[in-house]
């Protein structure tokens, strides 16, 4: 008798490995997604903060700037669009929009804690 050729057993086990490790590769691809989608927010949110501070310590008076030290301020996306710090084509990763579309979304509130000024975002 000719033995050519695969058993159906050997056939099985080798479609179950292929089968296990593309699984785990598509686990692994998951994964590497969602952190740069995380770090693509981050950034975002780090842009919008960053210019948020820039714009108070370089438009704000001395007067203002004071006033924002005691009270804390909101720093608007209208506010940073029209004086030109960011973009108004930038996109929020997380939803895809512009964030023209959705400006009340994005406030920006700068705060002076034990002299040091912090910037975080509402949205």
């Amino acid at each position: 008798m000719n033995k050519k050729g695969f058993t159906l057993i050997e056939l099985i086990a080798t479609i179950g490995v292929m089968v296990l490790i593309g699984v785990i590769i598509i686990s692994n691809m998951s994964g590497l997604l969602s952190k740069q989608n995380d770090a693509d927010y981050e950034a975002f949110k780090k842009k919008l903060e960053d210019s948020a501070c820039i714009y108070v310590e370089t438009k704000f008076s001395s007067t203002e700037r004071n006033n924002c030290k005691v009270r804390g301020c909101t720093i608007s996306v209208d506010n940073l669009i029209a004086k030109g710090y960011i973009e108004d084509n930038l996109k929020d990763p997380s939803t895809g929009e512009l964030i023209t579309n959705n400006k009340n979304k994005y406030k920006v509130n700068v705060r002076w804690v034990n002299n040091v000024k912090t910037c975080t975002i509402n949205g």
